[in-house]
């Protein structure tokens, strides 16, 4: 073995053993047990592919909802969950593959999601069209997208740390058991937000419409 095939030896079993030990202490705080802990390590091993595809399928959605094309931007999630549901069934109970399936699922159903984004963000049918060429960082706009993004930011970094604390706690006082009955609750608690969550994603471009223009008493008027 030469000195350069040592080296990329050495950074990638390097890179492996910082991941993994990251990736045990990360398993830790959310609550993972020793009998819970192997199934989130394989399905973490493998979800990281997708979290490209998971910026670009809901992130550019809203440029898609924002110029006026709202049942496209719902073809795009509803790909996705129908898609993520039937390959599970696949991978998980046809193919055996357990926990890293539902992962390899999730990957394959986000691309596929981002692929149609993007085709349609590219395609003749978007209003403002995504041109590769014209992408550049202007700081005068960098900084007025992480001021406006910045709230959201602290709301759901503000939310991790909740559920991270709460899994912590849980975990150490309850067990498997009450780690897996907030989880439910928790989605329980998502199916019952998610109208409104609708509700203030779809309002939005008319308020961001009439906000442009200035036309504050009909932003007033929306709220």
């Amino acid at each position: 073995m030469n000195p350069y095939q040592r080296k990329v030896r050495n950074t990638i079993c390097s890179t492996y053993s910082c991941f993994s030990v990251c990736l045990f202490i990360m398993l830790q705080l959310f609550g993972a047990s020793v009998q819970t802990l192997p199934y989130a390590a394989s399905y973490l091993t493998v979800y990281p592919a997708s979290t490209v595809f998971v910026m670009i399928s809901l992130g550019m959605n809203s440029f898609i909802n924002a110029q006026g094309f709202g049942r496209t931007g719902m073809c795009t999630v509803l790909i996705g969950a129908v898609l993520n549901i039937i390959l599970d069934s696949v991978f998980i109970c046809g193919l055996d593959m357990g926990v890293t399936g539902a992962a390899l699922a999730t990957i394959l159903s986000q691309g596929v999601s981002a692929a149609w984004v993007l085709k349609f963000l590219t395609g003749k049918r978007a209003l403002l069209r995504l041109s590769f060429r014209a992408m550049s960082i202007s700081v005068k706009y960098l900084k007025r997208i992480l001021a406006l993004g910045l709230s959201g930011f602290v709301m759901y970094l503000s939310t991790s740390v909740v559920q991270i604390v709460s899994n912590a706690f849980l975990a150490r006082y309850g067990g498997d058991l009450h780690v897996g009955v907030m989880t439910v609750l928790t989605s329980i608690r998502e199916i019952v937000y998610t109208p409104l969550t609708g509700l203030t994603s779809d309002s939005q471009p008319v308020r961001g419409y009439n906000y442009g223009a200035k036309a504050y008493g009909r932003v007033k008027q929306g709220i």
